[in-house]
């Protein structure tokens, strides 16, 4: 209790979610049909005259009966198959975290569990920033079941690496441009990464701006080195000019440092 306590204390000054280890009455409260948080006043009621009125009486309820209670109200949490394989679609690295805590749990003691899942976590997360996720978006229309409007929904191009519907009808965005949405921590560590990625796409997606095929290295710009000797010169005439690349930053839950962003340009 002092642990919680001093947890919610700190993690208010932060923004952070409330922490609390009463997830069986949680779902004993959802089963018993609780609706509000008027329930609380009732649960504190019934604490206070147990501790206080009946705690000779329950001393003699079966420690039988007590798990049985507790296994009946948080059966509903227990992932189904289902659930768990739309863990593994949105995040493989993470659902193997969960898998491998789930197993250290199981077979260990919950401390153990819970140190593994916070090292594993951390050494993820330090990857992400190393090597930050990013995906090419285009658009879909949605439209609501009850209201004749739609609107327009922007997803990842490639649906085989999302939890997008393969079938869906994704239109790309205008020819020569570009959208590219972050899904990680943009900083000076990682920003050459994203460049990389955003400077590839765009050689294969459109054509040059001015064609430098024929003109000898002394007058290349000094960033052009030309084709490599014995590469075959790809004709890309037939792609659009780049006219703009939209950057979505609606996914990064950190900082993003602008700086990184301008000297990656």
């Amino acid at each position: 209790m002092i642990a919680i306590g001093v947890t919610n204390t700190v993690g208010t000054c932060f923004g952070a979610y409330p922490a609390t280890g009463s997830f069986s009455r949680s779902a004993l409260k959802s089963k018993s049909g609780v609706r509000t948080p008027i329930a609380g006043v009732f649960t504190a009621i019934g604490v206070i005259v147990a501790l206080y009125g009946l705690t000779d009486a329950f001393f003699w309820i079966p420690n039988a009966g007590l798990a049985a209670v507790i296994i009946h109200a948080v059966a509903d949490l227990v992932a189904s198959p289902p659930q768990v394989y739309t863990y593994w679609r949105v995040s493989p690295l993470e659902f193997l975290i969960w898998l491998a805590g789930v197993l250290v749990i199981v077979f260990t003691t919950i401390e153990i569990g819970i140190y593994t899942v916070i090292i594993a976590s951390l050494l993820l997360l330090l990857l992400r920033v190393a090597h930050p996720r990013g995906k090419f978006l285009g658009k879909v229309k949605v439209h609501s079941q009850s209201q004749s409007e739609s609107r327009e929904v922007y997803v990842p191009l490639n649906t085989s690496a999302s939890v997008v519907n393969p079938e869906l009808q994704i239109i790309p965005p205008a020819p020569g441009v570009i959208l590219y949405r972050f899904e990680e921590s943009f900083l000076y560590p990682n920003s050459s990464f994203a460049n990389s990625a955003l400077v590839d796409y765009a050689k294969a997606t459109t054509r040059r701006g001015k064609d430098f095929t024929g003109v000898s290295a002394s007058q290349r710009p000094w960033n052009d080195p030309g084709p490599r000797k014995g590469a075959v010169v790809e004709d890309d005439s037939h792609k659009p000019l780049l006219r703009a690349v939209v950057l979505d930053f609606s996914g990064v839950y950190v900082s993003c440092d602008l700086g990184a962003l301008l000297h990656a340009c």
